[in-house]
């Protein structure tokens, strides 16, 4: 008969489950990746409207709010032109 090893048993700590971490303010790097945008995009987004304006922090840099980011883009795409195609209002029952 071979020889087997002995299995040995280790415990490992116990993992907790991951909790999502809110985001607050984010920088414009962080917004970049969180878009999947370039710096040039979010600006162009700042100035025709798309997203809020950064707003200056107390260590001076400018930040995003992300809730109002996700609150305006949520917004894009309600109330336009499609709300006056008659085909597509009837597909939605009014």
């Amino acid at each position: 008969m071979g020889h087997h090893p002995r299995a040995t048993i280790v415990n490992l700590p116990q993992q907790s489950e991951a909790v999502p971490r809110l985001i607050g303010y984010v920088s414009i790097s962080t917004l970049c990746e969180l878009l999947d945008a370039s710096e040039a995009t979010i600006h162009s987004w700042v100035k025709l409207g798309y997203i809020p304006k950064p707003k200056r922090i107390p260590s001076g840099t400018l930040r995003w709010k992300w809730a109002e980011i996700e609150k305006k883009l949520d917004g894009i795409g309600s109330g336009t032109a499609d709300d006056d195609d008659p085909i597509l209002r009837a597909s939605r029952g009014g």
